[in-house]
């Protein structure tokens, strides 16, 4: 009997299938839903299914995405609650919540009332489509090629992410020293993860020179006096240094920066 209990059952220590990717639909016709849900039904993308998320409003949609910073992908109509109510959302998630992973794609019924070209070039989103573009195929490779750009972002999101308590630092007024301080010890606490970034290797020498200074705690009047150009030449420098790291603020790319050891 004692030979019999202490006997491992190995049939129920199966390994655990992969998680599946989080896809949120924001959209306040019921049938798109439901449209979506039944072109997408079969996907699998590296094994991996779809978990569906659905928001009937911009509003709605804000605590998911607050609960859920691991959503890959956003469905997401335009003229909602308001004509701009997924313009505004789309600033909420990458300004307010800080995420560069997330993927955005638009759809939209009304295409006059959100240009692509406007939308590309003032905001974050990563795909346009209109809703008479809703047959299976289309669907499933804007998916495909939104999850592929997501795994590629998703570790800078990760970093980033490290970095949210300097941010409210920053809020709060810490002063350059301080900051610096923070910066610093971050970056010695996570340097195994050091070593050259491509995005780096993208910035101009000014942009580099810019970024320099950014990271020992100056502030852009302090930069331009050094550089001998008007404050707003740096910010116009910084405009340019935040695209290219795929960042949304000067603590983020302050501590990318200063992780890559790369600005001499």
């Amino acid at each position: 009997m004692q030979t019999l209990s202490q006997t491992t059952d190995t049939g129920n220590h199966r390994p655990q299938p992969p998680q599946p990717w989080k896809l949120l639909i924001v959209d306040d016709e019921p049938d798109v839903h439901a449209l979506t849900k039944l072109l997408l039904r079969n996907f699998n993308h590296r094994e991996r299914g779809i978990e569906f998320l659905s928001a009937h409003s911009a509003e709605e949609a804000r605590p998911i995405l607050r609960d859920h910073p691991d959503i890959a992908l956003v469905l997401l109509d335009v003229v909602m609650e308001s004509d701009h109510a997924g313009i505004e959302l789309i600033d909420y998630i990458r300004k307010e919540l800080g995420n560069t992973a997330m993927q955005i794609v638009i759809r939209t019924g009304q295409p006059g009332q959100a240009p692509p070209l406007t939308l590309v070039r003032s905001h974050s989103i990563n795909d346009y489509k209109e809703k008479t573009e809703l047959t299976q195929q289309s669907m499933l490779l804007t998916v495909v090629k939104a999850l592929r750009l997501y795994e590629e972002l998703q570790p800078t999101y990760a970093s980033a992410a490290k970095y949210d308590a300097l941010d409210t630092k920053l809020k709060a007024g810490a002063d350059d020293r301080e900051l610096l301080r923070l910066l610093k010890g971050t970056a010695d606490a996570g340097e195994e993860e050091g070593g050259s970034d491509s995005r780096l290797s993208s910035l101009t020498d000014r942009e580099r020179e810019v970024l320099k200074w950014l990271s020992l705690g100056d502030s852009n009047k302090a930069i331009a006096l050094r550089l001998g150009v008007q404050e707003v030449t740096v910010k116009a420098h910084l405009r340019q240094i935040f695209t290219k790291l795929q960042v949304f603020n000067r603590t983020q790319a302050a501590s990318l920066a200063l992780r890559m050891h790369d600005l001499d």
